[in-house]
């Protein structure tokens, strides 16, 4: 008799179920993750600095396509790039987010 492993069941929306979430100190060394995050906000960031997340976002989905933010845990865009710890996220006054690199920490 042949025995099939049963697949983890999705949710009733139908999304597969949630991964366990990414530590913020392993995913500050994901260097393709984080090279990704800050090309796509210096490349939508306007004169201030400040990206809109919605762009920072559609940025990274067309320089990967199977970016998703679920694969490391996290439902939405907004909260890995909180817990990378290298960028500002901050609420629009007309809605929305955006989001701006930190400085870094220079050594010394």
């Amino acid at each position: 008799m042949l025995e099939v492993a049963a697949e983890p069941e999705a949710d009733s929306k139908g999304a597969p179920p949630a991964k366990p979430r990414v530590p913020a100190a392993k995913l500050r060394t994901d260097g393709r993750l984080v090279s990704l995050l800050r090309a796509s906000v210096g490349n939508a960031s306007s004169e201030d600095g400040w990206a809109q997340l919605s762009t920072v976002g559609s940025m990274m989905r067309k320089q990967q396509p199977d970016f998703d933010s679920r694969n490391w845990g996290y439902a939405k865009l907004s909260d890995l790039v909180r817990e990378v710890g290298m960028f500002t996220v901050a609420e629009n006054p007309g809605g929305g987010l955006r989001v701006q690199a930190k400085e870094r920490k220079s050594a010394g």
